[in-house]
């Protein structure tokens, strides 16, 4: 066992399997095809994924082993960074958020970085398997609970690793891993848990809690064992994650505030508590049932994930915080993927709108926020905190407070570490699952721009109702019409001649394609005026809860929006907050009626990456 001393770091390396040939910079580059193209100025996920590898490899700290920071703090002035109240628990989000966005981008920036705090993650790795860190000499108190859930998000964040570098080092230390967590698992009847953690019933500044322990503990990790499982065959692993989701199924953990007498709400996925814990567990109740086809698991999912779209504002994925917004797109794409539903819609609407919003890519906007914020000259703290150009190693981070539709206030202008974890796969399983082909069969799911390596897509959306779909090599191509197109008034052109489609459901079907066919869809842009009322007030912290504490009380009337929407983009909310803060929605250039048009280098990897 080696010791290595960074600053006021220590840190006991002990890795069971050591990948030190792995991170270097050439081994760490993105692979694939990369070439310049004329695009629509329009949304672009790889672009922003080139933003948010900016952001995840400049909010580390090189004096702890590039260990992330836990808070981003913009409400006073001048902004901070602390490492207050994590010790590293999110370095597993971290690393597979940088490892995906580089993936989709084809970003090089940083490499060095990444391949430091890589090495650093990986040095906190037991010889049995157990992720846990060491901090200043100082070992934190890492229950069977903590270790299982850091183990957890190391694992997938390796799970990325192993998919882009085929190395079988790689395979091996996440078995490792998984035989780990049996080291940390109690065993009672017919299930197993990590965790008794009572129920939090109370108040709190961001609403009652309830089991919000028990559900993210157990789904995160059951998320890893079931991804482990799928990866190594191994039935022992499978049999202790059925055990788990039994206990995190139990009546008990699943009980809502209210509901109607006739309703069972613990068989329907309803629950009293934090929002963010209880996507997580059924994120990781989904997986389970992937691998296992549980229909009945599926079913709860997806009633559960029903019961959440009730809250906050659905239309645009507000929901809080934006670790819920991450997880129900998340949610929406793999229910999906699985057939449990038809959710292209709301992924359309949640990435559009909130997903993209809360990123932050606009330094100016930001600096200018923060320079209305309390002046503060000496911030006082016990925990390592910089002030070191704060601003600008935050672009392409995810901000946090997701409950009001105009403005982050004051109170709420910073990030948590976790919403820039678990927003990144969103984008990933977003941009994945836009393009999906095989052989030379491919469906078009989302009308965003994408390159592939079966044919590209510009997108001229929200600007004009325009795709042009690049063909390299498929002959059949399903597209996508979202809800508000009016399927009969869609004309396709493939070489300045009309073709002819049929339709399945929402998808029109082009047959006979050949290389280098450029296929033109054009449509009316659907302008739209909607009304939503909001019980969230604004003034309180985000409400991460369905019950928001016994004595809260809504406002009285609650405020009712106005949003106006081009096909699924918000390009105008009324009223706006008048108070300071970080405003939203701000973006006059999407009301334009033509799309302008840049010069971009498109990427294309050589693997796609199970998400």
């Amino acid at each position: 066992i080696g010791i290595l001393f960074s600053g006021s770091n220590l840190c006991v390396i002990a890795s069971p399997v050591n990948l030190d040939d792995l991170l270097t910079e050439n081994k760490l580059a993105p692979q694939g095809d990369y070439y310049e193209a004329t695009v629509p100025d329009t949304l672009d996920l790889a672009e922003r994924a080139a933003l948010a590898v900016k952001g995840l490899t400049n909010f580390l700290d090189p004096r702890l082993n590039y260990q992330h920071y836990s808070y981003g703090i913009f409400n006073v002035n001048p902004p901070y960074m602390s490492h207050e109240g994590d010790g590293g628990a999110n370095w597993g989000k971290i690393a597979e958020s940088l490892l995906m966005m580089r993936h989709i981008s084809g970003s090089k920036e940083n490499l060095d970085i990444e391949a430091k705090m890589l090495q650093g993650m990986l040095n906190n790795i037991r010889d049995n398997g157990n992720y846990y860190v060491v901090l200043r000499g100082v070992s934190l108190d890492h229950g069977q609970d903590l270790i299982s859930i850091d183990t957890a998000r190391v694992m997938m964040a390796l799970m990325v690793l192993e998919q882009t570098t085929k190395d079988p080092k790689v395979k091996e230390l996440i078995n490792k891993m998984a035989e780990g967590l049996f080291d940390v698992v109690t065993y009672r009847d017919d299930y197993a848990y990590f965790t008794e953690a009572p129920s939090e019933p109370h108040d709190t500044m961001i609403g009652v809690l309830g089991f919000w322990k028990v559900a993210f503990i157990h789904g995160s990790a059951l998320r890893g064992l079931a991804r482990s499982y799928a990866l190594s065959a191994d039935q022992k692993i499978l049999d202790l994650a059925g055990k788990v989701k039994n206990y995190v199924t139990l009546p008990k953990y699943w009980v809502p505030e209210a509901a109607p007498k006739v309703v069972v709400g613990h068989e329907h996925g309803q629950f009293e508590g934090h929002h963010h814990s209880y996507t997580a567990a059924m994120m990781g109740l989904l997986r389970y049932a992937e691998v296992t086809n549980d229909q009945r698991l599926k079913q709860f999912v997806r009633d559960g994930y029903e019961y959440i779209r009730t809250f906050g504002l659905a239309r645009i994925g507000l929901y809080g915080e934006m670790c819920t917004t991450g997880d129900m797109t998340y949610l929406a794409l793999k229910l999906t993927e699985l057939g449990v539903g038809d959710y292209w819609e709301d992924v359309d609407c949640y990435v559009r709108n909130m997903l993209m919003e809360q990123q932050i890519t606009d330094l100016d906007k930001l600096r200018k926020a923060n320079e209305l914020m309390p002046k503060q000259e000496r911030v006082k703290y016990i925990h390592e905190m910089t002030t070191d150009r704060v601003i600008e190693r935050n672009l392409g981070a995810w901000l946090s407070d997701a409950s009001n539709p105009t403005l982050v206030r004051e109170k709420t202008f910073r990030w948590t570490i976790c919403c820039s974890g678990n927003c990144p796969p969103a984008v990933y399983g977003a941009w994945e699952a836009a393009v999906r082909g095989k052989d030379d069969v491919v469906q078009v799911n989302l009308l965003l721009n994408r390159a592939s390596e079966w044919l590209d897509v510009d997108s001229y959306l929200p600007h004009e109702g325009k795709v042009v779909i690049h063909n390299k090599k498929a002959k059949t191509v399903s597209v996508r019409m979202p809800l508000w197109v009016d399927m009969a008034q869609v004309k396709a052109v493939v070489g300045g001649k009309a073709v002819e489609s049929y339709r399945v459901g929402r998808y029109l079907v082009f047959e006979d394609l050949k290389p280098k066919d450029e296929l033109v869809l054009t449509f009316p842009v659907k302008e739209t005026i909607e009304s939503y009322t909001l019980k969230w007030k604004e003034e309180d912290f985000w409400p991460e809860s369905t019950n928001p504490g016994k004595e809260w009380k809504p406002k009285d009337p609650p405020d009712r929006f106005t949003l106006t929407f081009r096909g699924n983009t918000l390009v105008d909310i009324t009223p706006r907050s008048q108070a300071i803060g970080y405003p939203l929605f701000t973006d006059d250039g999407l009301k334009a009626t033509t799309a302008p048009m840049k010069k971009v280098k498109r990427f294309v990897p050589e693997v796609t990456v199970k998400w």
